[in-house]
């Protein structure tokens, strides 16, 4: 819902939050460029690239916001109870994927997480989750080991198969 430039005293306006949301994310994106600038030669190249194109569209974002609000709009902000819970979700998530990337590797921790977050979003057709899971490890794992013969951190299931 919009409303003019008064709103209500106890809605929060949608404007204020993103643009403090990209200020965040800028700040981020910053960190992680001066992070990627210290990699050596050539592997700085693509984390600078991607760091970049989101400091670039966070930049938009805070303009896209900070603009309405110099200008007085006022938009209110309507979050529901399932926004916040699924976001929420996909926060702890996130932070369960890189903590088990972390701990038993990224082919391993991809195995598990992606079938459950199929499921999680309504996806119910288990046995296509599960191939199609296990086919994209298996492709990443062909092309970093077999193809480009580039040596893997040591992962929990792929020593299992002698991986």
């Amino acid at each position: 819902m919009v409303r003019g430039s008064a709103g209500s005293a106890s809605a929060v306006n949608r404007f204020s939050v993103e643009l403090l949301v990209a200020c965040a994310l800028a700040a981020l994106c910053v960190a992680g460029l001066f992070e990627a600038w210290s990699y050596r030669a050539a592997s700085k190249y693509t984390p600078v690239a991607v760091m970049g194109l989101a400091l670039i569209l966070s930049l938009v974002w805070m303009a896209q916001n900070a603009i309405p609000l110099v200008r007085g709009r006022f938009q209110e902000l309507h979050v529901e109870r399932g926004e916040v819970a699924r976001f929420v979700g996909v926060v702890l998530a996130v932070a369960t994927y890189v903590t088990g990337v972390v701990q038993i590797g990224f082919f391993t921790s991809t195995l598990v997480m992606v079938p459950l977050l199929s499921a999680a979003v309504g996806y119910r057709s288990w046995p296509i989750a599960l191939a199609a899971t296990v086919g994209f490890v298996a492709v990443l794992y062909g092309v970093f080991r077999l193809l480009l013969s580039i040596p893997l951190p040591p992962e929990a299931v792929l020593g299992l198969v002698g991986g």
